[in-house]
């Protein structure tokens, strides 16, 4: 066997490899990646920060693992756009400027699937469930983790069954703690780039900011003080912090990049446009751990109260559909009932059993009610729910309105009457933020919202930077969120039943930034009705009335 088959820098060497931009592949300012390169370990994390090269290394690492260890790859981007844009902009312009790749790659080449030799590497997003389901493989290559759909992540191990090897590698930006490629992270040996200071000799890894000199604006000896130029940082060595682990990882900040020095990232940590959740994401590759990106037990459960719903007003139902229906139940008192169907697969349709009689029975001991029901899960059930009761079911459509800052939209005319639109990511921040300021009560105590809290401590937010620079939030999840969305549509459905500003919510980006003050009660435990409250800023709420 060739050198070069088993040993990919020689292979590399001798092909005289090219990244996407037709630049030489060298290590020069790389020598970081190099043990990652040839590391094949089966299972292995790598915590990344944004532009140091991964991308290159991943695409190359996955050709050659094909091609010379005979393996099926599935190669999963969060989404179906994103693949197309990593494929078309990396993976095929690699290919075409490296002759090696172009041989390898003849026979089947295009955006979803290259043929390998004899083995095929595809490439999916995990937008769908049935993307998971669809072909089989020996590697499961996760990049950007954290922004996939965790649920479909994990349906993907289904397709390493037939495989003796189950290869996994993790890769990406990590987001919020025991997310995505954290979960990983934890069970890897968690390899940090140690350098040795020229002064006192001291061997180091570098850290934010005790590794920072913000007057000299030069890296520094966490120990000495004296300045670590480019050739220290770049001269480095990978330490491993854990042995006998199940899986190798990585932590490339882009603090070791040699390229980088210490004013950008002191102009980054200062820049008012840069949170301090994506400066440590993407500039420090490690997760955050703020109160922004993940729902506190506190702010779901703390708003429980004992106290009797009054059971006046109307009366919401908010409903996610799936293979079950989930389902809350509220007026402007309070949310008093959750709960949710059996699976669909276990009604009769033959004997007119539908999972929808149990909203019906909702709706006929409220018959004053109004439905807010997700449009998309099931649009069969929830549109003959909508039909047969005309002016009280809402389909609720999740999408951004671009031409305004309106979070709810609700439909009009002929076409667009019982629809409402609503803006996913800003409204589930609006709901979080009225939980936080305990404008939102659950009728009952802790131990009964005990699993209602379990889907909100399965969401977590992540940061992503859109084409024009601006750094934009969504919400994702690592498990079960249904009762979060029904929430959702009973908050939607709330706004129209109490008129709130003609149908809107008030909300800015990440904050109230304007509510209608509604304490649960007054001092003297009367009930008081949000319609009547003026709006006043947040800060000048006093919150101890509840």
């Amino acid at each position: 066997m060739n050198l070069e088959n088993v040993s990919i820098h020689n292979w590399i060497q001798k092909n005289g490899l090219r990244t996407e931009k037709g630049v030489k592949l060298d290590f020069n300012d790389h020598f970081f990646l190099y043990d990652p390169y040839r590391d094949f370990s089966p299972n292995l994390v790598v915590y990344k920060a944004a532009q140091i090269g991964f991308s290159v290394l991943a695409v190359n690492k996955v050709m050659f693992v094909a091609k010379n260890y005979g393996v099926d790859v599935i190669y999963t981007m969060p989404s179906d756009g994103d693949v197309r844009t990593f494929v078309s902009g990396k993976v095929n312009r690699i290919i075409k400027n490296n002759p090696i790749l172009r041989e390898w790659t003849k026979d089947k080449d295009s955006i979803e699937q290259k043929r390998v030799g004899d083995s095929v590497v595809y490439f999916r997003g995990t937008i769908s469930k049935t993307a998971a389901i669809s072909v089989t493989a020996d590697l499961l290559v996760h990049d950007e983790e954290d922004f996939s759909d965790q649920e479909v992540i994990g349906d993907y191990d289904s397709r390493l069954q037939h495989s003796k090897l189950k290869w996994k590698w993790h890769f990406g930006h990590p987001s919020a703690p025991g997310v995505g490629v954290s979960k990983y992270w934890a069970k890897s040996d968690q390899k940090h780039w140690f350098i040795k200071c020229p002064h006192c000799k001291k061997k180091q890894y570098l850290e934010w900011p005790d590794s920072i000199c913000f007057e000299r604006r030069e890296y520094i000896c966490k120990y000495c003080k004296g300045v670590l130029d480019n050739r220290t940082r770049k001269m480095g060595f990978w330490v491993q912090k854990y042995k006998k682990t199940e899986y190798s990882g990585y932590w490339i900040p882009l603090m070791i990049a040699p390229w980088i020095n210490a004013g950008y990232l002191i102009d980054k940590f200062n820049d008012d446009d840069v949170t301090e959740e994506f400066f440590t994401n993407r500039i420090l590759g490690l997760p955050y751990v703020g109160g922004s990106n993940k729902v506190n037990e506190d702010d779901i459960l703390g708003c429980c109260d004992t106290r009797t719903n009054p059971m006046v007003g109307k009366v919401v139902i908010g409903v996610d559909t799936g293979i079950r229906l989930r389902f809350v139940v509220g007026n402007e008192h309070g949310i008093f009932y959750w709960g949710q169907s059996k699976e669909i697969s276990e009604y009769d349709p033959h004997k007119g059993e539908s999972p929808y009689d149990e909203i019906e029975k909702l709706m006929r001991m409220y018959p004053d009610s109004i439905v807010v029901v997700d449009q998309g899960g099931d649009i069969i059930g929830s549109r003959q729910l909508q039909d047969k009761y005309i002016g009280r079911v809402f389909l609720c459509h999740y999408r951004q309105d671009r031409k305004s800052l309106t979070l709810v939209k609700w439909g009009s005319g002929d076409e667009e009457d019982g629809n409402v639109i609503v803006d996913r990511n800003r409204m589930i921040q609006f709901v979080i933020g009225e939980f936080k300021r305990r404008r939102i009560v659950l009728n009952g105590t802790r131990e009964d919202f005990k699993g209602y809290w379990k889907h909100w401590d399965n969401i977590y937010r992540v940061s992503e930077e859109d084409n024009l620079g601006v750094i934009k939030y969504k919400w994702m999840r690592s498990g079960r969120d249904d009762w979060i969305h029904a929430t959702i549509y009973w908050r939607v459905g709330m706004s129209k039943a109490l008129s709130f500003g003609g149908g809107k919510v008030y909300g800015g980006d990440d904050d109230l930034i304007k509510v209608r003050t509604a304490p649960v009660a007054n001092i003297d435990g009367t009930l008081v009705d949000p319609i009547n409250c003026p709006i006043v800023e947040i800060d000048k709420v006093d919150w101890s009335l509840k």
